[in-house]
């Protein structure tokens, strides 16, 4: 099975406060996960430093090159002259443009 996704050694530090240290995991085809945590304790600094937003002060992130990542974030930078269906179908964002948002095209239905 095709790893799409291999985290190692992963540290986040902001000042005296340590987020995570040393997180290592892989995500492979056909596999399912969820981060699952208290309020505060950096899965959002940790989805950030996978999409390429913010750098981890240790360890690794390798994404197969095969397949695209999408990412939403928490908060959204939103034009404020736009409705919500401007937003949503007017992005620039090229994931949100593909007909089908699943990756593995499965059960695909058009927006």
């Amino acid at each position: 099975m095709p790893t799409y996704l291999e985290v190692e050694g992963v540290t986040k530090i902001y000042g005296e406060k340590k987020l995570f240290e040393k997180i290592s995991f892989q995500v492979n085809q056909g596999q399912k996960i969820a981060l699952v945590a208290k309020n505060g304790t950096g899965k959002s600094t940790l989805l950030n430093i996978i999409a390429g937003l913010d750098k981890a002060d240790e360890g690794t992130i390798k994404k197969n090159r095969h397949i695209s990542f999408g990412y939403l974030l928490q908060e959204p930078v939103l034009n404020p002259g736009y409705t919500i269906f401007d937003e949503v179908y007017n992005t620039e964002n090229e994931i949100q443009k593909q007909p089908c948002w699943s990756t593995t095209k499965k059960n695909c239905k058009t927006p």
